[in-house]
């Protein structure tokens, strides 16, 4: 017998899939249609305006060209230790946040948590420049550290290249800290108390209740935290753009910033688009991997 395909919400069958088409649609023209012309670029030799590509096919050079350009490499490198200071300063300063804003009467609290997620209302290419006015001679900084006899010459700050990249981890945990502090309150409040007073009992502080209690309860948490926090520092451009532009010498260059200037200042399409699924392959073998791991360990537990 002919099975009756029926349009409605209760009985499932093709309604609910009617329904999810333009969300389908949508997904396949904005971001798999251009991730698939973008690779057939980088396969290319073409700048903007270009439309004939029977006549500069490359094939692989433009990725072989990647492995002898030392920008790139350094961009890189400058990305993975930008990635790497970022999302550790980000769940340890989170975590930290976390914890005493729960020690703190209700009251205060109330006052404090609106007041610690401001920075994430503010733009990333805003952070980017209320830092470069704090990092600038005259800036707040440097009259701090005049307080105490230092000064440019002690803490070159954005204008030195051994300590460029770290004035814009500096700024990125400014503005993603709440972000993981308000993740990391919901996890700590997820909790039963119970577990924390059978610990006291037993004569655990409140450093050994976290690392024992805590912390591991807390590992899913943490796992988001840095999917989220690393895939994003990864891609990291606005920040460093609107503090440094890639600067001082390609100190702080990453793997977005290069890429943008290889696109758009060098009118070289190709190599950028070979650069940005390079840059897609790092994260992925960096916190994608790592991520599915995780769950599949967890999935046979």
């Amino acid at each position: 017998m002919k099975k009756q395909v029926r349009f409605s919400l209760e009985k499932g069958d093709l309604l609910p899939t009617l329904l999810m088409l333009p969300a389908l649609f949508m997904i396949v023209f904005v971001m798999i249609v251009p991730l698939i012309y973008g690779l057939s670029l980088s396969f290319f030799e073409v700048g903007f305006g270009e439309t004939n590509f029977k006549e500069n096919f490359v094939g692989a050079s433009n990725y072989l060209r990647f492995f002898q350009d030392a920008t790139a490499k350094k961009a890189v490198f400058n990305t993975l230790l930008f990635s790497l200071g970022a999302t550790a300063g980000d769940l340890f300063f989170g975590t930290l946040g976390a914890a005493l804003l729960l020690k703190v009467s209700e009251r205060l609290g109330k006052v404090l948590r609106p007041i610690v997620t401001v920075p994430l209302l503010v733009s990333p290419i805003i952070v980017g420049l209320i830092w470069r006015y704090i990092y600038d001679v005259k800036g707040i900084l440097y009259w701090f550290l005049g307080l105490f006899g230092l000064g440019i010459n002690d803490f070159p700050g954005v204008t030195g290249a051994s300590t460029a990249l770290l004035c814009t981890i500096i700024a990125h945990w400014w503005q993603v800290v709440p972000f993981v502090i308000i993740v990391m309150t919901a996890g700590l409040l997820s909790i039963p108390e119970e577990y924390y007073e059978a610990a006291y009992v037993d004569g655990a502080g409140e450093f050994r209740s976290f690392v024992e209690i805590s912390f591991p309860l807390l590992r899913d948490v943490y796992m988001v935290v840095l999917l989220i926090s690393g895939v994003d520092t990864l891609k990291v451009f606005d920040i460093i753009y609107s503090l440094t532009g890639g600067g001082p010498n390609n100190s702080t260059v990453s793997m977005s910033i290069y890429a943008y200037s290889q696109a758009f200042e060098q009118s070289n399409l190709s190599y950028a688009m070979a650069l940005s699924f390079i840059a897609m392959v790092v994260t992925f073998l960096v916190f994608g991997i790592p991520f599915i791991r995780h769950n599949l360990k967890k999935y046979k537990e």
